[in-house]
């Protein structure tokens, strides 16, 4: 049976007993896990780094790293439990001076907060792609499942941390979709072949297996039979839309020649390299990756400057 949970909850204990000597990739998890999941602050001659979790896990985990990492700043660490329902854990720690807070990358020289990663953890590339996501997914990771389909969740303070971690999935040879929804900024992972590459990067193999084997256990209750007529229809319809949009975009990229707009011609390129994928995928292949509404927006306007330059007399 699929509970998400408990799969949840595996999760964070599996990642949380991951053990990774390399400095960079340890940073690397500490500072995302403190970006989503907590704060660094620095006054009155003090730095205070605090952490709230729904597990214990990563809570402990977190201590630790920063103790053995930035041990010689550190004061005591303490990791405690909250009262209510459900139960949360927080980590608190305080040292003397800045020094911690500049270590740990989420403030500045000048004592300034960062609002995305650090950059040199972003600069890390895919040698701490695994770190970022393993304290992301520490920190506001979560296993859901949407019609019928596994989804993997992290909740984002911010657009800057979910382009971020976008790119960080890249590395790692996964597709990621940062989105805006009402309640703020998510990355959402569909596809089960990226879903399960994350998982083993980043040291969940045991959760990655778990989710394989649910996938092949049918729904209790399926939900009605599809109708094959309607999906060929729909399968058609979409096909010949992709095609007519592609066949624009091939023809303003040769009306405009090389006065087509960089930025425009990049987003054209792409879709006629991918004509099947929708708008969303199409934004993760692009660098940076874009939104589905930016992508659209892309194109439409480069078809409208070649409309534009062939109405020219």
């Amino acid at each position: 049976m699929f509970d998400p949970e408990r799969l949840t909850a595996e999760l964070h204990r599996e990642l949380g007993a991951v053990r990774d000597d390399r400095p960079a990739v340890r940073h690397a998890g500490v500072a995302t896990q403190l970006r989503l999941a907590g704060e660094v602050t620095t006054a009155g001659g003090r730095t205070v780094v605090r952490a709230e979790f729904d597990t214990p896990e990563p809570a402990v985990r977190l201590r630790r790293d920063l103790t053995e990492l930035y041990g010689r700043t550190c004061g005591r660490g303490d990791v405690v439990t909250a009262g209510g329902r459900p139960q949360r854990y927080l980590v608190r720690m305080t040292s003397r001076g800045s020094d911690l807070a500049r270590a740990t990358g989420l403030v500045d020289r000048l004592g300034r907060p960062v609002h995305g990663l650090p950059p040199a953890v972003v600069a890390g590339g895919a040698t701490v792609a695994a770190g970022i996501w393993r304290g992301a997914l520490l920190a506001r990771g979560r296993i859901a499942r949407s019609s019928g389909r596994v989804r993997l969740l992290v909740t984002c303070p911010g657009p800057a941390v979910a382009l971020a971690l976008v790119g960080a999935a890249r590395a790692l040879g996964a597709l990621a979709t940062g989105q805006e929804t009402a309640g703020g900024h998510r990355v959402l992972i569909r596809d089960p072949g990226s879903i399960d590459a994350l998982l083993r990067a980043t040291g969940a193999p045991g959760v990655a297996d778990l989710l394989l084997r649910c996938a092949r256990v049918p729904e209790r209750e399926p939900s009605a039979a599809p109708n094959p007529m309607l999906e060929t229809v729909n399968a058609r319809r979409s096909a010949e839309a992709a095609d007519r949009t592609a066949a624009r975009v091939r023809w303003a990229l040769d009306v405009l020649g090389p006065d087509a707009p960089p930025l425009l011609r990049a987003a054209g390129l792409l879709r006629i390299e991918h004509a099947t994928l929708s708008l969303s995928r199409l934004g993760t292949l692009a660098d940076p990756p874009l939104s589905k509404d930016t992508v659209a927006g892309r194109l439409r306007r480069l078809v409208r400057c070649a409309e534009e330059r062939a109405g020219r007399p």
